[in-house]
């Protein structure tokens, strides 16, 4: 797409990222929401980059440093894509491969070596959109719960 500025974080642009973040987390507390959001911008090893056409943020992607194990990686620290959204009008035009790019060279500098990421198994997108950037799957976890009723 012409005309996208790719950034890095920037607290102008903080009401928009959170907007965002809340459509790709539905149903996330907003308090928790937006401590979670400061610390990504108070940490050293988390960073945001920003898509930004002439109408505003049209996506970003939040990546981190990882020092504890990642499913499938081979060293440690990993890279780690932590979140990812691009709005729909905005979606297959490379935004999202470009934010990528930039999350990547970032981890680069960072001295790791390998990045990892995560999606739920239903979400045949963002599976797709995974293995079209060169990311294999690693492994399937399902996850269960039982709720326990305390005795007489």
């Amino acid at each position: 797409m012409d005309n996208i500025a790719y950034i890095r974080f920037n607290k102008a642009h903080f009401d928009e990222w959170r907007k965002m973040s809340l459509e790709l987390f539905p149903g996330y507390a907003m308090d928790h929401l937006e401590r979670d959001l400061h610390q990504v911008m108070e940490s050293d090893n988390q960073e945001t980059f920003f898509a930004k056409s002439k109408e505003g943020i049209i996506g970003f992607i939040n990546v981190s440093i990882r020092h504890d194990y990642v499913e499938g990686s081979n060293s440690t620290p990993v890279g780690y894509i932590e979140a990812i959204f691009i709005k729909p009008d905005y979606r297959k035009h490379g935004v999202a491969r470009k934010l990528v790019d930039l999350g990547e060279q970032w981890i680069l500098q960072k001295g790791c070596t390998q990045m990892g990421s995560d999606t739920w198994a239903s979400n045949e997108q963002s599976r797709k959109f995974h293995l079209g950037l060169g990311f294999r799957e690693e492994d399937t976890l399902v996850h269960y719960i039982k709720d326990l009723k305390k005795g007489p």
